[in-house]
């Protein structure tokens, strides 16, 4: 059982943004069980503020927001804080917000507030639409194995079975069980409430084959097509493609395409499913090969964990015949690194001039069996590419941070 605080390395920068938020309402993003609210608290001194969830099965009314508002501006402390826990499932919760807010601006009254949710979608349309300028937003991603290590002794093997979910830990050795919660603990009211809730689907048991068939394709490249006819409740591929992409937006699956210099070739490429918590992988009979898979969709989970949030970075492959680069990091478009993930899968290494010629002339690196865990327990793009070019800086930053 895990007794150590909940103390994570992401978001970088939140004890700053809380304790100087420059006027601005602290959002706080990222999906469920990765530990907004457990930060909410540890940051809110709870003599000084009001907590609000809007998390109940029925959605509470928007009165609800404006009462909590006030009761919070009643409090007598310069640190007085609003936390409003899970407000996209309030209809309407924007503009509430953002007439009490400005109320407070235009009086010069000092409220610190926090806006905390788990529907990236549906969130940042509310904050695109009309908190435009009022906010900051702080990105949770799911647990890295290095945070995980922070809290309990972790092998890579657990971290595969469990990932970064800090509650699954505290099961102890039963394995069974904890996967048992991450299922009906976190992923049923993801697919099952959250998506349906706050979305347009109109074949939610589609929704919900579609992952659990992604969920054993991890690190593949698999086509839409291919995967609608593999799934009985029958769609088409703009149904497929609308419903990957609220998965994606719930972080529980991120199609990531083919690099290339051509837009519009980048986006009618097939793509290669990430699951970027490994404990959302369905567990099967492992083989040589689908280890291989697992541990290149456990590094393809890390990078987009520690870049979550990150516009500027993109995550990509490269695949030409036989040919096939794991990895591409880009950064505003711009290929900075092609990075290998040395498996028991076998295939052949492109050549230098074939790189050059798909518009990859930047640096490469490997991930294999003697690097893996410093390159998971990096914290950010950086520190990961250097490790693959470098085995022995990964010893060294590995062994720093045991």
């Amino acid at each position: 059982m895990i007794t150590k605080p909940l103390i994570r390395a992401f978001p970088k920068n939140l004890n700053t943004h809380w304790q100087d938020p420059r006027g601005l309402i602290q959002v706080f993003l990222g999906p469920r069980q990765v530990g907004k609210t457990t930060a909410a608290t540890a940051l809110a001194n709870p003599d000084s503020t009001v907590f609000f969830s809007a998390d109940a099965p029925a959605p509470p009314s928007l009165s609800r927001i404006e009462e909590q508002w006030i009761q919070a501006r009643e409090l007598e402390s310069s640190e007085r804080t609003l936390v409003l826990d899970e407000i996209q499932k309030i209809p309407g919760w924007s503009e509430v917000v953002k007439k009490m807010w400005d109320e407070d601006r235009r009086q010069n009254r000092q409220l610190r507030v926090a806006v905390l949710g788990s529907s990236a979608l549906l969130i940042e349309k509310g904050l695109s639409e009309s908190l435009t300028g009022r906010y900051e937003t702080n990105f949770f991603p799911h647990w890295t194995l290095g945070e995980v290590r922070r809290l309990a002794s972790v092998s890579v093997d657990t971290y595969l079975q469990l990932g970064g979910y800090p509650k699954a830990y505290d099961f102890g050795d039963d394995v069974e069980r904890a996967r048992s919660y991450i299922e009906t603990g976190i992923l049923e009211p993801t697919l099952g409430r959250d998506i349906l809730a706050l979305h347009a689907v109109d074949k939610p048991a589609l929704l919900r084959q579609l992952f659990w068939y992604v969920s054993r394709l991890p690190a593949q490249i698999v086509s839409f097509q291919k995967i609608l006819g593999a799934l009985q409740d029958r769609g088409n591929s703009a149904t497929i493609a609308h419903y990957a992409e609220l998965l994606r937006l719930a972080f529980l699956v991120v199609p990531i395409y083919k690099f290339t210099r051509a837009e519009h070739r980048t986006k009618r490429s097939l793509p290669k499913w990430i699951l970027p918590n490994p404990a959302l992988v369905a567990v099967g009979r492992e083989t040589p090969e689908s280890r291989g898979f697992l541990i290149e969709n456990l590094v393809g989970a890390h990078l987009l964990n520690i870049t979550y949030g990150m516009s500027r970075y993109q995550l990509h492959y490269w695949r030409e015949d036989n040919a096939e680069i794991d990895f591409v990091i880009s950064y505003d478009g711009e290929p900075i690194h092609a990075l290998e993930i040395k498996s028991n899968r076998k295939r052949k290494a492109p050549s230098a001039a074939l790189l050059k010629k798909a518009g990859l002339s930047c640096p490469s690196g490997v991930v294999n069996e003697s690097n893996l865990e410093a390159a998971l327990c990096g914290n950010s793009i950086d520190e990961v590419i250097a490790i693959s070019m470098d085995p022995s800086l990964g010893n060294a930053l590995f062994q720093a941070r045991l």
